[in-house]
C-alpha cells in the first residue's frame, strides 16, 4: 500500500507540468482559438498528463475567452480527450497519424457545427489543419524527450551477466555465513546412552551416578582413547574399582560398543552430507566465475604474431581396439590455442568415453571464453560426482597458448610430464595435482607459465609413452631431433616407445612448434 501511494505521488510533478503547459498555450489564443492548446492535449502521453493538459486548457479558456469561444474550445478539448481515452487500450493510439487526426477532426467537428455560411468554411478548415499539424510536431518533440540512450545488445547482455554473476556470488556467500560445518558429536554421548539403557534399572545406579559421579566420569573418560583407537570397548580399558563395582559390566560394554558403532555411522553420514553440501555450494561460486568472466571478456580482433604446426598421434594398448586416451587441439576467436590430452582410467571403450566426455566439456567452456581455471574446477567437480557412481577418474593435461603474446600456461590434473625443446636443450614440466575426480573439488592446479619462442618444440604425452621415472630415452630423442616438423616427431616417438614399454598402456602425444609463415597441421 505504501509503495502504491508513493507511485501515485510520483505522477503529480509530471501532471503539474502538463497542466501549466495547457494553460500557457491556451492563454496565447487569437480570436478565441488556441490550436497550440488542442495540439498539446492530443500529443500528451498518459491519462494523467492528458487530464492535466485539458484542465489547464479549460482554465485558460475561462480566463481569456468569451463564453461562446470558450465553450467551443472546451468542447474540442473534451472530445479530443474522450477520443484518445476510447482508443487507449488499442494499437491505433500509438500510430503516428492518430493523434494529429484526432486534433484536426475534433476541431473541425466543433467549429463546423457553428458554420453560418460557406464563406466561413476555409478559416475553420485551416484552423483544424493547423491543430493537426502542430500536434504532429509536438508529438515528435515529446517523444524525442522521452527517448533515452539505448544500450547496445552487447552492453545489455554484459549487464545481465554481471547482475547474474553478482546474484550467484551473493548466494554462495550466504551459505558461507550460515556456518554449514558443525562440530562432531561428543563421544560422551556413547556412555550417556549406554547408561540410560543399562544402568537405570541397576540397584547401584544412584551410587555410581550420584554419590560416585566424579569417579565414574573419570573412569569412562580414561577408557575413551583406547575405545576410539581400537574401535570397541573392552573390560581392561576401565580401572579396577570400576570393573569390580559394576554389577552389569558385560551388558554395559555391549551397549557402549553398540552406541559407539552408531556414533561412527552418524559421523560418517555427517561428513558425507557436509562434503555434498560444500560441493553443491561450490557450484554457485563457479557459476558466478563463469558469468563474471563472460561479462568481462572484450569482443575484439586479435593480431597474431606467430604461426604454428601441430602433430598428433594415438595408439591403443596391446590387445585393445580402442585407445582410452583422447587428444584434441583447437584455436578460439580470441587468438588462443589450446592443446588437451585426457587419459581415462584403465583402457578400452570405457576409458575413452570418460576422457572424451571431459575434453568435450572443456572445449565447450574454453570456446565460450571461460578461463581454464574455473573450467577445470567444474570438470573436476563433475568427475568427482561421476566417480562416486563408477569409481572412474581422468587425467587432464591442458596447454593454453596466447598466439599474440607468445605466452603459454600449462595445467595438469595427474597428467604425464610435458617437454619443451629450445636451443637444443630439453626442459621437463610436471604437476603434483591428482587426476580429475580425485582432486579436492574447489582446488585448481597452479598453472605453469612460460614464454614460447619461434622454432621451439612443445611435447605433451600420456603416461603410456613415458613418465618422469623413465623418460631419459625421450629427452635424448627430443634433444637431438633434426628430422622435421611436429607430425614427423610424434610418429617417430610412437614407434620408439614400443621398445620402452609403450605397448602396456594407451599412448597419445601432441606436439606444437611455433614457426614463421603459414599455419600447418
Amino acid at each position: 500500500m505504501r509503495s502504491l501511494e508513493l507511485e501515485r505521488l510520483g505522477h503529480w510533478p509530471k501532471a503539474a507540468r502538463y497542466g501549466l503547459g495547457g494553460l500557457l498555450l491556451t492563454l496565447g489564443n487569437f480570436g478565441g482559438r488556441a490550436p497550440l492548446g488542442v495540439a498539446f492535449l492530443a500529443a500528451s502521453r498518459g491519462r494523467a498528463a492528458m487530464l492535466a493538459a485539458m484542465a489547464g486548457g479549460v482554465l485558460g479558456a475561462v480566463l481569456t475567452m468569451d463564453f461562446a469561444a470558450g465553450l467551443r474550445y472546451c468542447g474540442i478539448l473534451v472530445l479530443v480527450y474522450a477520443l484518445c481515452g476510447a482508443f487507449r487500450d488499442t494499437a491505433y493510439l500509438e500510430r503516428e497519424w492518430f493523434r494529429p487526426l484526432a486534433a484536426a477532426g475534433m476541431t473541425a467537428a466543433v467549429e463546423l457545427a457553428g458554420l453560418r455560411g460557406l464563406g466561413d468554411l476555409l478559416p475553420y478548415l485551416t484552423y483544424a489543419a493547423l491543430a493537426g499539424l502542430l500536434c504532429h510536431y509536438i508529438s515528435l518533440l515529446l517523444l524525442r524527450r522521452r527517448e533515452r540512450p539505448r544500450e547496445s545488445a552487447a552492453a545489455r547482455l554484459r549487464r545481465r551477466l554481471e547482475l547474474s554473476a553478482a546474484a550467484f556470488r551473493d548466494l554462495y556467500n550466504s551459505f558461507g555465513r550460515s556456518g554449514g560445518g558443525k562440530s562432531e558429536e561428543d563421544p560422551a554421548v556413547v556412555f550417556d546412552r549406554a547408561a540410560e539403557a543399562v544402568c537405570r534399572s541397576c540397584q547401584l545406579c544412584r551410587h555410581c551416578w550420584d554419590q560416585e559421579y566424579i569417579s565414574t566420569f573419570n573412569a569412562l573418560n580414561d577408557a575413551t582413547p583406547a575405545m576410539a583407537e581400537r574401535g570397541r570397548s573392552l573390560p581392561e580399558d576401565y580401572p579396577d574399582h570400576f570393573r569390580h563395582r559394576c554389577l552389569r559390566l558385560p551388558q554395559f560394554l555391549a551397549a557402549v560398543n553398540q552406541e559407539w558403532n552408531a556414533l561412527l555411522l552418524r559421523r560418517q553420514y555427517a561428513r558425507r552430507l557436509e562434503a555434498e553440501r560444500q560441493r553443491s555450494v561450490g557450484q554457485f561460486a563457479q557459476m558466478s566465475e563463469f558469468l563474471g568472466q563472460a561479462a568481462a571478456t572484450p569482443v575484439e580482433s586479435v593480431v597474431k604474431s606467430v604461426s604454428y604446426q601441430v602433430g598428433s598421434a594415438s595408439r591403443p594398448k596391446e590387445g585393445e581396439s580402442v585407445c582410452g586416451d583422447c587428444a584434441v587441439w583447437f584455436e578460439t576467436d580470441q587468438g588462443l590455442l589450446y592443446l588437451l590430452i585426457g587419459d581415462g582410467m584403465g583402457s578400452g571403450e570405457e576409458a575413452r568415453r570418460e576422457a572424451s566426455t571431459a575434453l568435450r566439456l572443456l572445449e565447450q567452456f574454453l570456446r565460450a571464453g571461460v578461463e581454464p581455471a574455473p573450467a577445470l574446477k567444474t570438470i573436476n567437480a563433475a568427475q568427482a560426482l561421476r566417480s562416486e557412481e563408477t569409481g572412474a577418474f581422468t587425467t587432464l593435461d591442458l596447454l593454453e597458448v596466447d598466439l599474440g603474446a607468445k605466452e603459454a600456461s600449462l595445467y595438469k590434473y595427474g597428467a604425464a610430464p610435458t617437454y619443451i625443446k629450445r636451443y637444443g636443450k630439453v626442459r621437463r614440466l610436471t604437476g603434483i595435482a591428482l587426476p580429475a575426480g580425485l582432486q579436492e573439488v574447489q582446488s585448481v592446479p597452479s598453472p605453469i607459465r612460460f614464454p614460447l619462442e619461434e622454432g621451439s618444440f612443445l611435447l605433451m604425452i600420456s603416461d603410456g609413452i613415458a613418465d618422469a621415472a623413465g623418460d631419459d630415452w625421450l629427452q635424448d630423442l627430443l634433444a637431438g631431433w633434426q628430422g622435421g616438423g611436429p607430425q614427423r616427431l610424434v610418429s617417430v616417438l610412437m614407434a620408439e616407445s614400443r621398445s620402452h614399454g609403450g605397448l602396456q598402456d594407451d599412448c597419445s602425444a601432441l606436439c606444437l612448434q611455433l614457426v614463421e609463415g603459414k599455419k600447418e597441421v
